[in-house]
């Protein structure tokens, strides 16, 4: 057997106080980009069930690494992950904000004829909230209110509350007889 000078346990060694945490992590990176990546797709599932469920109208949605934008007639869904300038997991916020109004509209690309510009709605927030990832590994990640002390969703379960969130305000402006934005 090899002794060791040094009989100390390598979790109370100070390389082992300064190893970062591991929402700090590099490996916290790869897994908060396949979470994103999960929350935007089960979103984008959720919505186009919504058409079972009196939902006329299709959804249109835009997805880019960190960022989801659904609209879904005269309100929409975005979901932004914020990073900080150090990019590490540990310091970046998951913005959802649910809007009335029609958010990022793809412009019609027609240089050579003069149409008629769409009147839009200026967007304005109905719902809005800030998440933090939090956990100790991949198995343990939630997101958590960034303002509460509630235990935290899985992208899943938080996918589906944010389908809500947008099914609601849907309902609501629809019973107010509101077209496309």
């Amino acid at each position: 057997m090899i002794e060791s000078s040094n009989a100390r346990p390598l979790a109370e060694s100070p390389l082992w106080a300064d190893r970062p945490s591991f929402l700090a992590s590099h490996r916290a990176l790869a897994i908060c980009r396949h979470e994103l990546e999960m929350l935007a797709e089960n979103v984008v599932r959720g919505v186009a069930a919504l058409s079972g469920t009196g939902v006329e109208q299709k959804s249109k949605e835009r997805l880019s690494p960190g960022r989801c934008i659904v609209q879904l007639g005269p309100v929409a869904l975005t979901i932004t992950w914020l990073r900080s300038t150090i990019d590490s997991v540990a310091d970046g916020d998951l913005l959802v904000i649910v809007w009335h109004g029609s958010v990022a509209p793809r412009g019609e690309h027609l240089p050579e004829r003069m149409t008629a510009p769409r009147t839009l709605v200026a967007a304005t927030a109905l719902w809005e909230e800030v998440f933090v990832a939090a956990g100790t590994d991949q198995a343990s990640w939630v997101w958590q209110p960034k303002d509460a002390s509630v235990t935290g969703y899985s992208s899943s379960e938080l996918a589906a509350q944010c389908v809500e969130r947008l099914r609601l305000a849907y309902e609501e402006f629809r019973e107010k007889g509101e077209a496309v934005a």
